[in-house]
C-alpha cells in the first residue's frame, strides 16, 4: 500500500526575519510577525479545508511538529 499524499501547509521563518505560511491553494505565501500568529493562520487554514499535512518549521528550519489537520476524509 503507498502512503496517501495531502496538501501541504507549511511554516517557516523568511530570510527578513518574518515567518511564512505556504498554503496550498495561494501563490504567495501569508506573512506573520510572529510563530503564534504564524501558527494560528495555518491552524485555521486547515479546519477550513480538506485534510492536509501540517509542517512547523523552528527557526534553524528543522521540522519542530508535523501532523495531518482538517475534516477526516
Amino acid at each position: 500500500m503507498t502512503p496517501t499524499s495531502y496538501p501541504l501547509i507549511r511554516v517557516d521563518l523568511d530570510h527578513r526575519g518574518d515567518w511564512e505560511v505556504e498554503l496550498p491553494d495561494e501563490v504567495a505565501p501569508v506573512r506573520c510577525h510572529s510563530l503564534d500568529e504564524a501558527r494560528r493562520v495555518a491552524f485555521r487554514h486547515a479546519a477550513h479545508s480538506q485534510r492536509c499535512e501540517l509542517v512547523i518549521c523552528d527557526a534553524y528550519h528543522r521540522v519542530a511538529h508535523r501532523e495531518l489537520v482538517g475534516p477526516a476524509a
